[in-house]
């Protein structure tokens, strides 16, 4: 994948820390419902597993487009690269 090659500052730590944690949950998530699924579980009960890892991961994405706008969206215009920074974004958005 390519995208913005800046010098990650200390923020990335904590943003890399969270974003690691949120994974976590997510894999847990995952495994109970692999688990579920061998035990033969109720199938709503692995449909709430399921939500439960996409929620996870939803609010890992969120974290991620924050801290890539306060961070990098504001290096690359800095640095003039409003054009890419532009093109990566509706990109993102196009994602579906």
């Amino acid at each position: 994948m390519g995208g913005y090659k800046g010098t990650h500052t200390k923020h990335f730590k904590t943003t890399k820390d969270r974003a690691l944690h949120r994974l976590k949950i997510a894999q847990g998530h995952i495994e109970s419902i692999s688990k579920m699924i061998e035990d033969d579980a109720y199938c709503l009960d692995v449909v709430h597993q399921s939500r439960a890892v996409q929620k996870a991961l939803h609010k890992l994405d969120l974290m991620l487009i924050e801290d890539h706008l306060n961070h990098c969206v504001v290096d690359q215009i800095k640095s003039g690269q409003e054009k890419k920074t532009t093109e990566e974004l509706l990109k993102l958005f196009e994602y579906k």
